[in-house]
């Protein structure tokens, strides 16, 4: 019987304070290392490249390293994040598995720590050969901990995992690969119909309002609420503020757009946007931050204890009737 892994998160989520991400983590990390006998640390990670080239690579920072150094792996081109994480795990314990010792495994890919417990994992001929290797390990008496740790918030060892990576999607293929699954080829397919609409915003992002906009305040994730008070009102306001509320009209460049209607706050004319509630209405000039861009903002308001305060004071905040 293949065994359960033994998988831990940090506790912690996006939504939180980068350098707050990163002290839970280190916590984390010699909270579960204090419990192995004489643990080697392995870093994991994938990367999936914007024109499908897919690599993998794993890195110790006090393991003796491979025969020709930590170097990752090409994989086949358009294989999907979730595999590519995978394929890393898979690396890690086979190295774990030649080295004979315990070892704590970090992985950045909360689907790929899933999906080794998954009773119908996505990508059940990587996995099974992941648990086979902890199968092997377990007969031989030796511990190994996957833990997910946060990305992006200065770890220092997942930022060299994370650049070997990236590094091993250039380079050459090792043989003829393994046939990509269904979800592998779809997503193919789907950034195959995609590509003109990418290309076409790249072009335009220079000058485009909304896609900077966007992607500036989408860089932090934040969550729709499902309970509690005004949950309508708050998600819509929340994707007005994330999207700077550009109506369709703007957005798809038509000749002849209407103007904007008044704010429904102060009667200002021409002043039902964002941009007008957050930063220039009188009406809430005591309740937000001055000064500011709008990107900051409306990163400020998507907080949900603000925005919901301030739509029970003011629930025509955003636009609404």
């Amino acid at each position: 019987m293949l065994p359960t892994p033994d998988v831990s998160f940090t506790p912690t989520s996006k939504s939180e304070l980068p350098s707050l991400q990163r002290q839970l983590a280190l916590e984390h990390i010699e909270t579960v290392t204090s419990s192995i006998t004489d643990p080697y640390c392995l870093y994991t990670d994938g990367s999936l490249q914007v024109d499908g080239a897919a690599g993998c690579a794993v890195f110790s920072p006090d393991m003796e390293s491979p025969p020709g150094g930590w170097v990752g792996r090409r994989l086949c081109n358009h294989s999907s994040s979730t595999l590519c994480e995978l394929y890393a795990i898979l690396d890690a314990v086979s190295l774990v598995c030649q080295r004979r010792v315990n070892a704590a495994i970090f992985c950045d890919s909360r689907p790929a720590l899933h999906s080794l417990s998954s009773v119908q994992p996505t990508h059940s001929t990587v996995v099974q050969q992941i648990l086979s290797f902890l199968s092997l390990l377990r007969h031989r008496n030796l511990t190994v901990k996957f833990l997910w740790v946060p990305s992006d918030v200065g770890l220092r060892h997942n930022g060299t995992v994370d650049r070997l990576a990236k590094e091993a999607c250039h380079l050459p293929p090792r043989g003829v690969g393994r046939p990509l699954s269904l979800t592998c080829y779809l997503s193919k397919v789907r950034s195959a119909a995609l590509l003109p609409v990418r290309r076409r915003r790249d072009a335009e992002r220079p000058f485009s309002i909304s896609i900077t906009h966007y992607e500036s305040v989408c860089r932090h994730k934040y969550s729709y609420r499902r309970r509690g008070l005004v949950v309508r009102r708050h998600n819509v306001v929340s994707a007005r503020l994330r999207l700077g509320y550009r109506p369709p009209w703007q957005v798809a460049g038509m000749q002849g757009e209407p103007p904007f209607t008044e704010c429904r706050l102060c009667r200002a004319p021409r002043a039902n946007t964002v941009e007008h509630y957050c930063l220039a209405c009188p009406t809430l000039r005591h309740l937000l931050p001055r000064g500011l861009p709008l990107d900051v903002v409306c990163r400020h308001l998507l907080d949900h204890q603000v925005l919901e305060e301030l739509l029970v004071r003011h629930p025509r905040f955003g636009g609404f009737k």
